[in-house]
């Protein structure tokens, strides 16, 4: 009996994989322990606060079904309601490469970071596929109880380095991650290629009168979310199919540190206390069925930590199953909650429970 109750219980594993990975049914809508979801959205992949508090910025992606047209959109926190970002196009010079032209169409996002510049102008930098493969400079301003955007400038790729996220350098310039080289975004990619943990990409580094350049010594398996350090010495950034957080001497032009995370690490915050937050999927495996398939709300579990860059202590601040969020790309602290946001599904996530210095 007992060897029949572990064959059932092994068939019952089985069946509901097989079930919960070949449909593409909508997660349930439901709160658990230590969560929010907040549904009825396009999925945002990558996530910045606004400088008062009261918005988080969303770069919307395509989602796995590719039914979502990517671009800004602003969530507001209170209402729990989002709209796009107004923009406009006004270029000036200081903010990018004056030789980089105005898009002839829509503007699509990817990684966003946004600082403050000299002179104390918000500055928001955005990946974007559509059209061309560039990082666009936009500066956000107050519109009333609002924000709006205004085009100033960008720094085109002219190789075939296909960017994942970016962040801005005290030069006035950014290191961006290039995640792999191809000829386009569109399947189909190599998936095996992309996943088995060899190097598929690196940094690249743009300054003020300057190309961008690659950062020597920089190749990583899969790079995508990166932050960098107040000094702009150094960068650290996920190599997502290697599971780990690195960091990177940008004057040395050397590997300082690997941090083994144990989840497949998408983008990167900073907290209040200056710690690196960090949210993605747990199996490779259902990220690439789900690819393959265009399954928009892929089952899978994911994990947010938090990575202390001074002691290098990590922390899983939580771990959700398959029906919970799909696609899980970054985390944001946002008061006394983080936000979790994806690259594909319905929803953002709100984990509740107390600020990240008391966990």
């Amino acid at each position: 009996m007992c060897t029949l109750a572990r064959l059932l219980t092994v068939l019952a594993f089985i069946l509901y994989w097989t079930s919960a990975l070949a449909g593409n049914d909508a997660l349930p809508c439901v709160a658990g322990q230590g969560y929010l979801p907040v549904c009825g959205l396009e999925p945002a992949e990558d996530l910045e606060l606004t400088p008062d508090g009261r918005y988080l910025l969303m770069s919307v992606s395509p989602g796995l079904a590719g039914q979502h047209q990517s671009r800004l959109r602003l969530f507001n926190v209170a209402s729990q309601m989002a709209e796009d970002l107004p923009l406009s196009i006004e270029a000036q010079s200081g903010w990018g490469d004056a030789d980089c032209a105005a898009p002839e169409g829509a503007i699509g996002a990817h990684g966003i970071h946004l600082s403050t510049r000299a002179g104390g102008r918000q500055q928001l930098l955005v990946v974007n596929h559509v059209g061309r493969e560039a990082v666009e400079f936009i500066e956000l301003k107050p519109a009333g109880d609002s924000w709006v955007g205004i085009w100033r400038g960008c720094v085109q790729q002219s190789g075939a380095g296909r960017f994942n996220d970016v962040a801005a350098i005290p030069q006035g310039g950014f290191v961006a991650t290039v995640m792999f080289e191809s000829t386009s975004m569109a399947p189909p990619l190599p998936l095996d290629q992309l996943l088995d943990g060899r190097d598929t990409g690196y940094l690249m580094r743009w300054v003020p009168g300057q190309t961008l350049r690659k950062v020597v010594g920089s190749e990583a398996p899969f790079p995508n979310g990166v932050q960098v350090s107040n000094d702009g010495r150094y960068a650290w950034f996920a190599a997502w199919s290697a599971m780990e957080i690195r960091q990177f001497d940008l004057h040395q032009q050397r590997l300082l540190t690997r941090v083994p995370v144990g989840y497949l690490v998408d983008n990167l915050s900073r907290s209040a206390e200056g710690h690196l937050l960090g949210a993605g999927i747990i199996d490779a495996k259902v990220f690439s069925h789900c690819f393959s398939n265009h399954l928009e709300h892929c089952p899978s579990g994911f994990k947010v930590s938090v990575l202390n860059t001074d002691t290098l202590e990590q922390q899983v601040l939580f771990e959700g199953g398959v029906k919970v969020l799909a696609g899980a790309s970054v985390a944001v602290e946002v008061g006394d909650e983080v936000y979790v946001g994806a690259y594909t599904g319905d929803r953002l996530l709100r984990l509740v429970g107390g600020r990240l210095d008391k966990r």
